[in-house]
């Protein structure tokens, strides 16, 4: 499961004021042009003592252009280009495409990451939102139709002290399993290339 977004390293009281509420929220998101962040995923499954960790690098462009690219221990990536989702994986030295039957599900998923960077909780028909305050602040989706919440519990989007920033995300399955993304070393609102979301490499 994929899903988005960052954290940079100031007090949460400075800007505490945009988590308020959820117009609050979207003025702030809707400021953000463009992201890019690095990440460390953990999975945690019953059957394991030890989650599986997963690092790579996030890209970001406002409306909906997505790049997920996972460097270790399997390199990997997803490319989300206007209308255009593309998966690749690293095999006997070299990105192969995959057109499997998980893209389209994959898209669906990238849409919802989308919306969510955008600040559009409401507009989401998936996942009904709801904000809890706190230091940090988070929101919480749970999902509105029984056919995804056959897959997820509820996700998690933890907000940063600073303004449209979300430092990170959890993501509960039914049969007990999570998934843990937090993110580092963001920069906000800088110019990416379409090349960054258009090539693997």
């Amino acid at each position: 499961m994929l899903a988005l977004v960052f954290i940079l390293m100031m007090p949460a009281a400075v800007h505490a004021g945009w988590t308020e509420n959820w117009e609050s929220i979207r003025q702030a998101m809707v400021k953000v042009h463009s992201i890019s962040a690095d990440f460390t995923q953990k999975k945690n499954l019953r059957i394991l003592a030890r989650p599986l960790v997963s690092t790579g690098r996030f890209y970001y462009r406002a409306p909906g252009d997505l790049r997920w690219e996972y460097s270790s221990p399997l390199k990997n990536v997803l490319l989300v280009h206007g209308d255009k989702v593309a998966m690749y994986v690293w095999n006997n030295g070299s990105f192969t495409k995959d057109e499997g039957p998980q893209l389209e599900a994959t898209r669906i998923v990238m849409e919802q990451i989308a919306t969510w960077l955008n600040g559009n909780f409401h507009d989401n028909r998936a996942f009904t939102p709801e904000l809890k305050p706190g230091n940090p602040a988070s929101i919480v989706l749970v999902p509105a139709r029984d056919a995804l919440a056959k897959f997820i519990k509820q996700i998690t989007l933890r907000l940063s002290g600073t303004p449209g920033v979300i430092s990170s995300i959890e993501i509960l399955e039914p049969q007990g399993s999570s998934t843990v993304i937090e993110f580092s070393h963001i920069s906000l609102n800088t110019e990416i290339s379409d090349t960054t979301f258009e090539r693997v490499k």
